[in-house]
């Protein structure tokens, strides 16, 4: 089952996405995967690293992954469920350190979803709105929205389930919920 989850800055969209990943582990009795993009880049990033996974507590296993997500798929075992967080940071790790443009990017996603499906995970990708609001003129911020959006789309058509959540509260585009 690939489910994709989006919405704002703070908006409650990877508590919507863990309290899923939690749930689905429960009904599949696979191992839960946290599956962290970010990169400890400076000291305010290794303090809030620690306190999501102090949140998070002892149900979860963390595996920190800035940049090779199909490397860490492989590896994991049937009926596993991984959730993703988030794509927007692995989006700019991607392109910006390693130089990544849009094709090689959906590449990329087209085999986390085969691998998905294949292995028969659940693969709950978590992801930030970011083309709301003015406007921007910079020809990088441009060619990373463009691209999440690319992102977004291919994603979406990929996925069982599709939830955008604002303020606490998911709003289903595609798949189930109550």
């Amino acid at each position: 089952m690939i489910a994709f989850v989006s919405g704002g800055v703070r908006s409650g969209k990877s508590q919507f996405a863990e309290k899923t990943a939690k749930m689905l582990a429960k009904e599949r009795k696979g191992n839960l995967y946290y599956l962290a993009t970010a990169r400890k880049s400076d000291e305010e990033m290794v303090e809030r690293i620690r306190m999501h996974q102090k949140d998070r507590g002892k149900t979860w296993n963390t595996v920190e992954e800035p940049y090779d997500i199909e490397k860490v798929l492989k590896i994991l075992e049937q009926h596993d469920v991984i959730l993703l967080d988030c794509l927007t940071i692995w989006l700019s790790n991607v392109m910006f350190d390693l130089d990544y443009r849009i094709t090689k990017l959906e590449e990329s996603v087209i085999r986390w979803i085969t691998l998905a499906r294949k292995k028969q995970f659940s693969l709950v990708i978590v992801s930030n709105e970011v083309n709301e609001g003015n406007p921007f003129s910079d020809e990088f911020v441009l060619t990373y929205i463009y691209s999440i959006q690319k992102l977004h789309q291919l994603i979406v058509k990929e996925a069982d389930v599709a939830v955008v959540v604002q303020a606490g509260i998911p709003t289903y585009w595609k798949g189930g919920g109550e």
